[in-house]
């Protein structure tokens, strides 16, 4: 009666144990799939947001295009706990409000939107620059790729600005502080090589993302102040905005985790 007893316990804890891990199993699967589903939303939102563009639904393109980085905060502050005020986090989080604010001022028609939204999106990326600077100030010992990218970097806008200066107008000043400023924020990406940051961040996500803000934007250049109606270039310049986003997002995801 005695070894039946035991034998009973022994299939109920066996059963418990099984439970226990089954559950287990469900929970690590659940926050698994919970953590990439801010970037899931983001890239169904980015790619509907394109097809919107390209077939003219401008609210339904507007209300996409306003989910993209709300999609990537909560994908950020999902995968990084107990850092929201760690290492940058507040920076982080400024650099894309000001983003999503450029965002929706560009939704707006007229020239003071279009000068507003450039100042929002100019106010991210002296962020970003601020966040890869305190990350690593520029040295010259390790300043040679940085000094490499400027000389491009100066080099390619130049020719950019000849080709759109004379469309520009009064918004000749403002393109160029602009473009002073996303150069820099592309130098300082790069500069981080010379870091302790794992070179898989900077170069799978920060440098690629730098220079895909840089495409984007001159790709709208090219479409507000030269080819207006060539309906592909706005599908390319969102899409450009879009991948240089999401590798910003996940760099500094894995940024915050250190």
């Amino acid at each position: 009666m005695l070894k039946q007893k035991i034998i009973v316990l022994l299939e109920l804890t066996k059963e418990h144990n099984l439970v226990s891990l089954i559950d287990s199993h469900m929970k690590q699967i659940f926050t698994q799939m919970l953590k990439k589903l801010g970037m899931i939303i983001f890239w169904i939102a980015l790619i509907l947001n394109c097809y919107f563009i390209y077939t003219g639904h401008y609210f339904a393109e507007a209300f996409t295009k306003i989910a993209l980085i709300p999609a990537l905060l909560f994908h950020i502050f999902l995968n990084t706990p107990n850092n929201y005020f760690k290492n940058n986090a507040i920076l982080i989080f400024a650099a894309l409000v000001c983003a999503w604010l450029g965002d929706i001022l560009l939704l707006n028609k007229g020239d003071q939107f279009f000068l507003l939204g450039m100042l929002a999106f100019a106010c991210a990326h002296i962020l970003f620059a601020i966040i890869f600077y305190r990350t690593h100030k520029l040295r010259i010992s390790t300043a040679l790729p940085a000094f490499i990218t400027a000389l491009i970097l100066v080099g390619a806008l130049y020719v950019l600005y000849e080709f759109i200066g004379t469309n520009l107008g009064s918004f000749k000043i403002p393109i160029l502080i602009y473009m002073g400023i996303i150069s820099t924020m592309a130098i300082m990406a790069v500069n981080l090589l010379g870091s302790d940051v794992q070179k898989n961040i900077v170069v799978m996500h920060f440098i690629p993302g730098a220079f895909l803000f840089i495409i984007s934007d001159a790709l709208l250049a090219l479409r507000l102040f030269m080819l207006h109606d060539i309906m592909l270039l706005a599908v390319a310049v969102m899409f450009t905005y879009g991948c240089a986003l999401s590798l910003f997002a996940g760099g500094f995801t894995k940024l915050l985790k250190q």
